[in-house]
């Protein structure tokens, strides 16, 4: 049992032990915590800062490529500026406003971190936002570390009351190092806002003047000791409207408590006015209640300047150097507007190039982008300045004619433009032939708005090409109404192909004068309307041509001949050729070459009794490389060339020696009358020894009487084709004839055909 002195001493050092027990918990757990606090208090403002601060550089780049910014990585990988030290303990994530992911960087600081998130706002509203995130582990181990110091300090101190300020001193060394990095750090950061030519600023609510960081003075040109940014002051720095944009721009940060940014002219300090990008956000307390705005500032001059010339160039032709659509259908819109307010007359001319695919299929892109350029120096140099050009894409062009009260002549204007580009031109010492077809609309009167003038401008043009080309055309209000019967034709025509009804051939023989029989037939389509019935071939084949379904017409006629032909073989009727006619657009639109030979490989038909009738336009129209060599490529297959239609078109008679056709076929003008002109007898004679003198088969079409058959086998040619022996007709009355003839001809081979047909004007 303790004396009553011991028990004194005991009560005496009681409070003393307490008080040392105190000192020594306090010590064991004081610095750990003030430094986990301390350095948690640093990182996070830290990574705060980072993130409005990368925040805000995204947010004006996201304003101007809001559509793109998630797939441009790299480009917002620069636009974080992090080094290497940076990224060695930093992690930083850009996630768009699903929470996607669309970018990473820096150090993935794990499961033990610190995170501060940023948004990322465009226009007002919240488009993504950014974490940036720092690890702890370090941290941790050193307040682990310090703990466990802290603890033996105690412990000591507890005991032997000794060294107590070392491992606080220790704590505080590395406190020191820690600001010392803090304070480097920023300066790196405000080194990255100089690269960026970006300022911060910051404006409590109350305060007369606002905070600007050394970068503004910088980049505005103001000098600190003279200028104070008082808030009077700098919202007369801003230029036009820009005070009341800025105004509307902070109201927008403090309704929506997001980054609000607008572009402003500025004035700087030497007067020049420069364009910066502003951005504000709302500085709150620590009970929510705002308390002020802060934001950056960033130099954006260089960029608005490269702007202005892209829009400059928006609203140009790179190629022609002429107005595009864009500005053609401004100008047009304005011109609209000023004739309905003086009554001034104006009109809109539309003009297409004649063949011009031809041009780019035949020669290439290159020279058809020299023929566009070319066809713009003609209308300048037409036109002068009185008359607004543009190019509305591919080969079509526009012209806006604006005059006075009394109404533009535009008849002589478009007169003056189809003489200029007509005709041949020489590029890269090439000859190229060209032509225009123009459709012409009246303001007010044919339209009173864009889009209804072009409209009919454009049914003008299709009425112009129809009729042949090289020509203009003025709208008219039935052309609507003609055009859309054209494309339900067109619509029903197409149908009647893909279903492969109402389409039917019908064939015309050729008989061989020398003998009598007949040699061959002609392959000539029909349509037999639904509800219309027939529909003569001068009137479908047009609509064909221009809705280009001429293609899918002679594929189906080849085709089908072909197999008509093989089965009359296969029946045991004589061998006999069969001509199908082959368009233009056949042979340049589509692998004509690899279409006849695999009709002829899936039938088995015998190439030499396929004749192909080529029309002498392919002549004018095309290059002649190119024809020689498609021509080769079909000569190759073995089949039969004829050259249809000769003596029509304006072809060099050189084509006949150069080119590896087999026959000549006769145009019915030729024919025509013939008897009774000692002139047409001679033209006629003289074409037909010449196809006889190039050794090629000379065929007439479009005999009607017995007289002109006599004529012709006076004359030497070796085969007639018209309705004096018979007209196109189907399938079996087609060899039924045929049969009829060849027996008719071993009786009398040398005879005219005993029941000649009445003349008839119209040929199939």
């Amino acid at each position: 049992m303790p004396s009553d002195h011991e028990l004194t001493q005991s009560i005496a050092l009681e409070p003393r032990l307490r008080t040392a027990l105190v000192v020594a918990v306090l010590l064991a757990i004081v610095p750990p915590l003030t430094y986990a606090m301390v350095s948690l208090g640093y990182l996070g403002a830290h990574a705060a800062f980072v993130a409005e601060l990368q925040a805000g550089r995204l947010s004006k780049y996201i304003y101007t490529h809001e559509k793109m910014w998630r797939y441009q990585k790299v480009r917002l990988a620069e636009i974080l500026e992090l080094d290497d030290a940076q990224l060695s303990v930093t992690g930083l994530s850009i996630y768009d406003a699903d929470g996607k992911q669309v970018l990473a960087v820096g150090l993935r600081p794990g499961t033990l971190s610190l995170t501060r998130r940023a948004p990322l706002v465009s226009a007002g509203r919240q488009v993504g936002w950014t974490d940036v995130s720092l690890p702890l582990t370090h941290l941790a181990l050193e307040v682990l570390t310090l703990s466990i110091l802290s603890t033996l300090f105690g412990i000591s101190a507890y005991f032997a009351r000794a060294r107590p300020l070392h491992s606080l001193n220790r704590a505080i060394t590395q406190l020191e190092d820690f600001s010392h990095d803090l304070k480097t750090r920023t300066a790196q950061l405000y080194e990255a806002q100089s690269l960026g030519r970006i300022g911060d600023w910051s404006y409590g609510f109350g305060d007369r003047t606002l905070w600007w960081s050394d970068e503004i003075y910088r980049l505005l040109g103001y000098d600190r000791a003279s200028f104070v940014p008082r808030y009077t002051a700098v919202m007369a720095i801003y230029a036009e409207d820009g005070a009341e944009q800025l105004i509307q721009s902070q109201k927008q940060a403090r309704k929506t408590g997001a980054v609000s940014t607008v572009d402003l002219k500025v004035r700087r300090g030497d007067g020049t006015i420069g364009q910066f990008a502003i951005t504000t956000k709302t500085r709150y307390d620590d009970t929510g209640k705002a308390t002020g705005i802060y934001g950056t500032i960033q130099d954006i001059t260089d960029r608005k300047e490269a702007e202005a010339q892209l829009e400059q160039l928006a609203y140009h032709d790179p190629l022609t150097g002429l107005a595009n659509r864009a500005l053609f259908q401004r100008h047009l819109d304005d011109m609209i507007g000023r004739c309905a307010r003086s009554g001034s007359g104006g009109a809109l001319l539309l003009l297409d190039l004649d063949r011009f695919k031809d041009v780019n299929d035949t020669m290439g892109h290159t020279i058809g982008d020299a023929l566009l350029v070319k066809i713009a120096h003609l209308l300048a140099r037409t036109l002068g300045h009185d008359h607004f050009i543009a190019r509305l894409g591919g080969d079509e062009f526009a012209i806006v004619v604006e005059c006075g009260a009394g109404g533009p002549d535009v008849e002589s204007i478009a007169a003056s433009v189809l003489e200029s580009i007509s005709g041949t031109v020489f590029l890269e010492q090439v000859e190229i032939a060209i032509g225009t077809s123009i459709g012409i609309a009246r303001v007010l009167e044919h339209g009173a708005g864009v889009t209804e003038l072009l409209r009919n401008a454009d049914l003008a043009l299709y009425r112009a090409k129809e009729e042949g080309r090289g020509r203009s055309v003025m709208f008219e209000p039935g052309m609507d109404d003609a055009v859309q019967q054209k494309v339900a034709f067109a619509n029903e025509l197409r149908t009647a192909l893909h279903e492969d009804a109402g389409l039917s051939l019908h064939y015309q023989p050729q008989i061989d004068l020398a003998s009598g029989r007949v040699t061959g037939f002609e392959a000539l389509i029909r349509w037999t309307h639904p509800t219309l019935g027939n529909i003569p071939p001068s009137v479908f084949i047009p609509i064909a041509e221009s809705s280009h379904l001429i293609c899918d017409i002679g594929s189906w006629v080849l085709r089908h001949a072909v197999v008509q032909a093989k089965a009359w073989l296969d029946a045991g009727a004589p061998p006999r050729e069969m001509a199908v006619n082959i368009s233009v657009a056949q042979l340049w639109s589509t692998d004509l070459v690899n279409d006849v030979g695999r009709v002829l490989a899936e039938t088995g038909y015998p190439p030499e009794l396929l004749c192909l009738e080529l029309t002498e336009s392919l002549l004018v129209d095309q290059e002649e490389t190119r024809v020689r060599s498609v021509l080769k490529a079909l000569k190759q297959h073995g089949v039969v060339l004829a050259l249809d239609d000769f003596g029509t078109g304006f072809s060099s008679l050189g084509y006949l020696t150069q080119l590896p056709f087999d026959k000549l076929k006769i145009d019915r003008i030729f024919i025509d009358g013939v008897t009774a002109s000692g002139r047409r007898t001679e033209l006629l004679r003289g074409i037909i020894g010449l196809g006889r003198g190039l050794g090629m088969t000379t065929v007439a079409e479009g005999a009607e009487t017995p007289e002109e058959v006599e004529l012709l086998r006076e004359l030497g040619c070796d085969v007639v084709q018209g309705f004096v022996y018979a007209r196109p007709s189907p399938a079996p009355e087609a060899l039924t004839f045929a049969l009829r003839q060849d027996a008719a001809a071993l009786s009398a081979p040398q005879t005219a055909p005993s029941q000649p047909v009445s003349p008839r004007r119209a040929h199939g």
